[in-house]
């Protein structure tokens, strides 16, 4: 696929899609009138259960490619399975949410420190972009844990803000997608 001058690899696309579910997600979130977030969990359950099993279909068709590969099937795994506590918890709180999302975070958070050292050491061009996302993850999955930032923010702009975050590091993934391949491909 080619926008403008720029010519994006089928894996890039994907990572687009999956970055604009969490970015829907997370407007959806944002603009959300209702007093809990019961009422949006399936469209977050599925948001993320489609960007999970975005990374695992890239991971089944690139694995032998992508540098850093099973970190990204761990990344589509935790997502997708994670989902299905939005989408069949019918008895879901809405205190639970964030608290839920935090976790998520979390780990993908360290998910992407793991991915961000393992890149810095085969010296890939990009790594501390991956190490400042997650970064911000973890302070972000661990601040969504305090109960005093989610009364002062709110529930809302808590998972909101988890949501831009996660859709921030698919962008970073689009951008140093061509570093990622393997020298053994080219």
């Amino acid at each position: 696929m080619t926008i403008g001058k720029v010519k994006l690899h089928w894996v890039q696309v994907l990572w687009a899609i999956a970055g604009l579910l969490m970015l829907c997600g997370g407007i959806l979130t944002a603009l959300d009138g209702h007093e809990d977030l019961t009422d949006i969990a399936i469209p977050l359950g599925l948001a993320m259960v489609l960007a999970g099993n975005i990374n695992m279909f890239i991971f089944h068709r690139k694995h032998d490619v992508i540098h850093g590969s099973i970190l990204l099937l761990a990344d589509g795994m935790i997502t997708a399975f994670l989902s299905f506590f939005l989408l069949f918890n019918t008895m879901i709180e809405a205190k639970t949410i964030p608290f839920f999302f935090g976790i998520w975070e979390l780990v993908c958070g360290v998910l992407k420190m793991i991915e961000s050292w393992e890149l810095r050491s085969h010296r890939y061009y990009g790594w501390h972009r991956f190490g400042i996302v997650g970064a911000i993850e973890i302070f972000s999955g661990v601040a969504s844990l305090l109960k005093p930032v989610d009364d002062y923010l709110g529930m809302h702009f808590v998972v909101a803000m988890i949501l831009f975050v996660q859709s921030l590091g698919y962008l970073f993934k689009i951008l140093i997608y061509p570093k990622l391949i393997s020298d053994k491909t080219r």
